[in-house]
């Protein structure tokens, strides 16, 4: 069975050219499966998170010729997109109900294009997808991972998104019922794996797979690249934020760090990205009168290694409210291009433990804006420090968080959950 040619299905609701953690983990993955010789399907909706209107749009053409499914390739990866609203990001009552269409929609849309796979992984959330690979699993005999990336409903009710009890217990039954449900479940680290095992007391079925990133793609670099010529860098010591700007990210502590230091005219602050925050962003700038923070906009997958090699460090920032235990993807991205990391956030979660292992940064409290402020100002005092703390992360990328080796466990993991099955 062992080194057999497997069909492999990754179902998500989000692939490139969308852009965002999700898309982007996915497909790391996708081509390092097929590097080892694997077929990769990948089951999603057509393309409508960071997307423009038009993009989607055209897609919704092509859609209506082809029965509201499409099947392209995107590069040796074969992608079955079907036809999904256009929903807006701060409908949180829309997303709510979006999360069941799109698990309908793919099965009932797109499951006819799957083939026969041997097993399928799942990125939750959208926590529902779970029904979806289920239904796959009955069709098919595939069994599925279910790959638990957001611990939902707890994180939108520590957000205060989710305050309806009947609401928040309804969701409790849907997440123990996709727990169970699964064959096995991953999740990227220790906290999150004790919580998923309080639900469902199954030690044996939880097992932790820290995110990867592809390291030969998101390299260390110079600062001699568009972006930073584009956006006139050149010779300033840049602090960026890149990634989305929802209720989870703590822009505000950004923005108070930029005030503490904005008579160092070097130091500038560019905020790379879109989201339902980024109004409220844009009023705090004007609010503290700054002239040393950017707000630019998202940029695609092939262009976000130059967001970072212009940078001189860069941050990671998450509200107090975040009590789950998350480690945001874009750590990953700044220790492979080998710049340090600084970020604020509760200091019981496995983020700030994976930053004082690598020894890549600092970490603070959520909303220490204080001394956010005072450790760029040590990183833009001490160029060697910066180049030693950037060494470390991209070194600890390389030997524990690369995409060839996440591709290498999924495959053992693959194999033995299919040989467990016979």
């Amino acid at each position: 069975m062992r080194g057999r040619k497997l069909n492999i299905l990754l179902i998500n609701n989000y692939f490139p050219p969308e852009i965002g953690a999700a898309s982007h983990l996915y497909y790391y993955l996708a081509k390092e499966l097929i590097a080892r010789g694997h077929n990769v399907k990948v089951l999603t909706g057509i393309p409508r998170y960071n997307v423009s209107r038009e993009l989607y749009e055209s897609y919704v053409s092509k859609a209506r010729s082809s029965k509201h499914v499409l099947n392209e390739r995107h590069g040796d990866i074969e992608v079955i997109r079907v036809k999904l609203p256009f929903v807006d990001r701060k409908n949180f009552i829309r997303r709510g109900l979006e999360h069941f269409e799109i698990a309908y929609k793919l099965f009932y849309s797109g499951s006819s294009y799957v083939g026969k796979p041997d097993v399928s992984l799942v990125y939750s959330p959208p926590l529902t997808l779970f029904w979806t690979a289920k239904k796959i699993r009955e069709k098919t005999g595939a069994p599925f991972v279910l790959n638990v990336q957001d611990l939902f409903p707890q994180a939108a009710i520590d957000l205060g998104v989710m305050k309806n009890k009947l609401l928040i217990r309804f969701f409790r039954s849907i997440e123990r019922k996709a727990y169970e449900t699964a064959d096995l479940i991953t999740v990227h680290s220790e906290k999150n794996r004790a919580y998923v095992e309080n639900i469902i007391q199954d030690e044996e079925k939880v097992i932790v797979f820290e995110n990867w990133i592809d390291d030969q793609e998101i390299t260390p670099g110079s600062k001699d690249n568009p972006f930073c010529k584009r956006n006139g860098l050149n010779g300033k010591f840049v602090v960026s934020f890149a990634g989305t700007l929802g209720v989870s990210q703590d822009i505000e502590v950004i923005i108070k760090a930029a005030n503490e230091l904005k008579n160092i005219r070097d130091i500038v602050f560019i905020i790379v990205g879109d989201g339902v925050r980024k109004e409220q962003t844009e009023k705090m700038i004007k609010q503290y009168s700054l002239d040393n923070v950017r707000v630019l906009p998202t940029v695609p997958l092939s262009e976000y290694a130059w967001v970072l090699h212009s940078s001189d460090v860069s941050l990671a920032t998450l509200v107090e409210s975040v009590r789950t235990p998350v480690v945001p993807s874009k750590i990953l991205s700044i220790m492979s291009a080998g710049i340090p990391v600084i970020a604020t956030m509760n200091l019981d979660g496995d983020a700030p433990e994976l930053i004082q292992r690598a020894k890549c940064g600092y970490v603070f409290g959520a909303g220490d804006y204080k001394n956010l402020a005072s450790a760029i100002l040590e990183l833009y005092s001490n160029p060697e420090l910066r180049e030693r703390l950037g060494r470390n992360g991209r070194k600890y990328i390389e030997e524990h968080l690369s995409a060839r080796k996440a591709a290498e466990r999924y495959e053992q993991l693959f194999y033995k959950l299919i040989e467990d099955r016979r």
